[in-house]
């Protein structure tokens, strides 16, 4: 009892630094902007002009079009994610509690909008407007979860205007720049689980009931940004491309609040970097109605390092150090124009995870991923069409082994060891008309 006692003056600080641990994981990185592109598992995205998403993508190619295109879309992502794992608690190296921490459907459903808009100036300069999102996520464990010192809640919102233009340098080869403004909304937050609330309250000599707020931030800010690419057709039946989107850079202000740690009910902000994302696509004509469609994508994650709260009084304190690793996504499709109506379109990804055992996130779990998808085109007229697609993604069993130390001496630890498992389905359907 008299080491329980000890821990009074540190346990408070130490849980508020650590309660967010997992509150951003890897792999909130978001694709669904195109449904045609979609239908082919994105691949060859950025060299593949079919309507004015492909702004998003690869602004160079928006000069393709000869007169203004309009496309608008909307994505449904229902992903499932399942956690299972036994949370312990141990002081002075010896368990003094344990409890099973299971939950289902961590990952709500979400619903990803985007609107494009593209018009030619001359025969030269083709300019264009992008409204959509690149970055996203939003998990949410319930109260009876017994490992919410690990993860509570973690949302991040996003919206990016990308203004964007394109020169044709000759008949082959096309380049573009944009500039992005981005708007983002995030929520991170930890409570104490039902397992940990007897333990701590009899460390601090004082109730603390389950779900009590450890930690928690809400902020909001604009960043700001830039895109490049470039589109070359050597030959009437390939496009080459190869398109970059800068890093954005953010620092989410708002307010900080505890109802442990009367110290951090003040204002405060978060730095949160969306990663730089670069593009290499092909798309090979066949014949008159096949093609096939292939890209590497790399995103640069390593520079994601850490989670680091500034508070208003200057002070600062590292929620996680995430150490993310850059990541390589692949992927293959096809097109077949069925007739003048109905053009059908399927592909196949592999998407690298980001993070290392060590590092992996209660909060999203993120692994490797396998994309399959499919999709079709009609054309009502020869102005107007409507895309539709499915995906089905399905990532790699993976295990989680955390283990953090509730005070500053590092005596009172608290470990979860379990697994984590990830499927997704996604309908996207989009509008397409020119005029």
């Amino acid at each position: 009892m008299k080491q329980q006692l000890s821990l009074r003056a540190s346990v408070c600080l130490a849980l508020a630094t650590l309660a967010s641990s997992s509150a951003l994981a890897a792999g909130f990185q978001v694709n669904e902007h195109s449904a045609n592109g979609l239908g082919r598992a994105m691949a060859g995205q950025a060299a593949t002009p079919e309507n004015a998403s492909i702004l998003a993508t690869n602004p160079a190619a928006i000069g393709v079009f000869e007169d203004t295109r309009v496309s608008g879309s909307v994505s449904f992502i229902d992903p499932n994610v399942d956690v299972n794992g036994l949370v312990n608690y141990a002081l002075g190296g010896q368990v003094v509690g344990a409890a099973d921490a299971h939950e289902d459907n961590i990952a709500d459903t979400a619903i990803v909008p985007s609107f494009f808009y593209t018009t030619p100036i001359d025969n030269k300069i083709s300019v264009g407007l992008g409204l959509f999102t690149t970055y996203g996520l939003r998990s949410d464990y319930s109260d009876d979860f017994d490992a919410l010192h690990f993860a509570d809640t973690a949302e991040v919102m996003s919206v990016t205007f990308n203004p964007a233009i394109s020169y044709k340098v000759n008949s082959q080869l096309m380049v573009g720049f944009g500039v992005s403004a981005t708007y983002a909304d995030a929520e991170i937050s930890s409570g104490v689980s039902e397992s940990l609330s007897p333990i701590l309250s009899s460390a601090l000599q004082t109730p603390v009931p389950a779900n009590t707020s450890i930690f928690k931030l809400e902020g909001d800010d604009w960043g700001y940004g830039w895109n490049a690419g470039i589109f070359w057709q050597p030959t009437d039946t390939t496009n080459v491309a190869l398109s970059y989107r800068a890093e954005t850079k953010l620092e989410l202000s708002g307010e900080v609040s505890s109802s442990l740690t009367a110290g951090l009910n003040q204002p405060g902000s978060l730095d949160l970097n969306f990663a730089a994302v670069t593009e290499l696509a092909l798309n090979q004509k066949l014949d008159q109605q096949w093609s096939v469609q292939a890209s590497v994508t790399f995103t640069d994650w390593s520079t994601f390092e850490k989670l680091e709260a500034n508070l208003a009084d200057g002070s600062d304190f590292l929620i996680k150090q995430e150490n993310f690793d850059d990541s390589w996504r692949a992927a293959i499709g096809v097109t077949y124009i069925l007739n003048d109506e109905i053009t059908l379109r399927a592909g196949y990804a592999y998407d690298d995870g980001v993070v290392t055992v060590e590092n992996r996130s209660l909060s999203i779990p993120d692994t490797d991923r396998h994309w399959i998808s499919g999709g079709a085109t009609y054309a009502f007229s020869k102005d107007t069409s409507v895309d539709v697609a499915y995906v089905f993604i399905d990532g790699r069993k993976a295990d989680i082994n955390k283990t953090r130390a509730l005070n500053a001496q590092g005596t009172f630890t608290s470990t979860f060891a379990g697994t984590q498992s990830a499927t997704a389905h996604i309908f996207s359907v989009q509008f397409n008309t020119r005029f």
